[in-house]
């Protein structure tokens, strides 16, 4: 008021309403919107825009929503499923329009529209409509940018185990995602995610604040320009939330965990625990299950659901009986690791593509790899039987396919014949803990207990203890044997016996 007073003569202030004054320069002109959203997360802002629009229309004067196509989902595809905020829109009687072909080639805005808002829309918007709008365009995203930039921050969040989180408001870049300038954030050190909290009630958590910062941001002015940037900078490396594709789901029984790839850092939980907590974030894991009989071999597809981590024999989690089986199979193994026994195993492949770093735990044998290299140069063509012979030398070059590894696993299992479940050990890292895996799902199939299952697909294999049942079950496997010094010089038939049993699980494929 004050600036005001002094920048004009009193009669003209008495003349005109400050308040007037005061709004064109706090507000700019009132708002026409397109907003763009898709999901539970966006409806909530979309509904805090529409009861400020009808609470003060000298703010937001109109709204358009923009959706993307409905999708058909489920097995076979059979099932369109439309994204929730268009029923939203319908209810508040907002005009609705879909995004033609998914995407905004071609695609032209309504000449009013003087700000875009998009919220979890999936979608980059040109730079051909943020320079049409008067005000470009602001989004909602539920993390303390710069950290957790991507499509996902919500899922990575509770992956990487944060004990906080935010929501902020950024501007959007005509460049790339989640790089605008950040309006409004979460003060630090944020919002406390509660103890086992869930997609669904981290979004509860946060929709509704981040509805409340949009709403607060427009009132207060923080679309005009000139933008000021209030985001902090992480004392850490920034940690980045790519889409969670379907290979995120498959269980890493030989690969560092999701979380722990997402961050580079080694987590402090065991593998197992992170395996269950994937689970507990993301819903159904899935794997490979190699299935052999005598007259051929398949891989069936498995979705594991009902997975739990159990931290040792005394859980009350556990079944008695189950803990007792455990235990004495413990037990034997402390008394002769390389004693051989019959193990129900089930044995699992994980796929992995080239940019994938394959399992420290299977060096690959430079003879056998060479050899391998070159018979399937010999299958496709690219090089002649008298250059396999002679090796390498004369390959002619050709477009090289996407290549791929796939790692064979046994898991020893334990069945719980009241609940239905079964109890895994960690091949390779060994420990005390187990997992817990209730429900399976075979090729699609009904879902039965995972120890029905196991009965049908599993297999006895004679095997050494310390294979299944030690502390480091893969590395027993390789450890010399027990020699005396004078017979260092001899091959070591035990040694290349253990060594090829632990070797021979590794398949390749391109």
């Amino acid at each position: 008021m004050r600036w005001l007073a002094s920048s004009r003569p009193l009669r003209r202030s008495v003349a005109r309403p400050l308040s007037i004054a005061t709004y064109s320069t706090q507000r700019g002109n009132p708002l026409r919107i397109l907003f763009c959203g898709s999901d539970e997360f966006s409806c909530h802002s979309l509904k805090a825009l529409h009861k400020k629009h009808k609470d003060d229309p000298s703010l937001i004067e109109s709204i358009d929503v923009l959706v993307r196509p409905s999708k058909p989902t489920g097995r076979g595809l059979k099932q369109v499923t439309e994204v929730p905020i268009a029923s939203v829109a319908r209810e508040l009687g907002l005009p609705l329009s879909t995004l033609p072909h998914d995407t905004f080639t071609n695609w032209f805005m309504k000449k009013y529209i003087n700000l875009i808002i998009a919220v979890s829309f999936g979608r980059f918007v040109p730079p051909r409509l943020l320079n049409q709008a008067e005000y470009g365009g602001l989004n909602v995203h539920p993390s303390l940018l710069p950290d957790l930039r991507g499509p996902a921050p919500l899922h990575y969040a509770l992956l990487n185990r944060y004990t906080h989180t935010g929501v902020s408001i950024q501007t959007l870049s005509p460049h790339s995602f989640d790089t605008g300038t950040v309006l409004s954030q979460t003060p630090l050190p944020g919002i406390p995610i509660p103890p086992n909290s869930t997609l669904t009630s981290l979004t509860s958590l946060l929709a509704p604040l981040g509805a409340s910062m949009l709403v607060s941001s427009l009132s207060s002015g923080f679309h005009l320009p000139p933008h000021k940037d209030v985001s902090w900078q992480p004392p850490y490396p920034i940690r980045h939330a790519p889409k969670v594709r379907t290979v995120a789901r498959q269980i890493p029984w030989l690969t560092p965990s999701i979380s722990t790839l997402s961050t580079n850092l080694p987590s402090s939980a065991p593998h197992l625990e992170d395996i269950a907590h994937q689970h507990h974030i993301l819903g159904p894991l899935w794997s490979k299950l190699v299935v052999r009989t005598p007259k051929k071999e398949q891989n069936k597809r498995v979705v594991c659901d009902d997975i739990s981590y159990i931290l040792d024999l005394t859980s009350p989690d556990l079944p008695p009986a189950v803990a007792n089986e455990v235990a004495s199979a413990l037990e034997r193994c402390k008394e002769d690791p390389w004693a051989e026994e019959q193990v129900p195993v089930l044995e699992w492949l994980q796929i992995g593509d080239d940019e994938q770093q394959v399992p420290e735990w299977y060096p690959p044998q430079p003879e056998s790899l060479e050899m391998f290299e070159r018979v399937v140069a010999l299958e496709r063509g690219d090089i002649s039987s008298v250059d396999a012979a002679a090796g390498v030398e004369g390959v002619q070059q050709q477009p090289k396919r996407k290549k791929e590894w796939r790692l064979s696993i046994q898991t020893a299992y334990f069945p719980d014949s009241e609940t239905g479940s079964i109890y895994l050990r960690d091949p390779i890292r060994g420990g005390k803990g187990l997992l817990r895996i209730g429900k399976m799902t075979v090729d699609g199939k009904p879902t039965r207990p995972a120890a029905n299952v196991a009965a049908q697909l599993g297999r006895t294999v004679t095997d050494y203890r310390g294979m299944h049942f030690d502390e480091e079950p893969i590395g027993k496997a390789l450890q010399p044997a027990t020699r005396r010094p004078e017979e260092d010089a001899e091959v070591d038939e035990e040694t290349k016996r253990r060594s090829n049993r632990a070797m021979v699980r590794r398949i390749y494929s391109y």
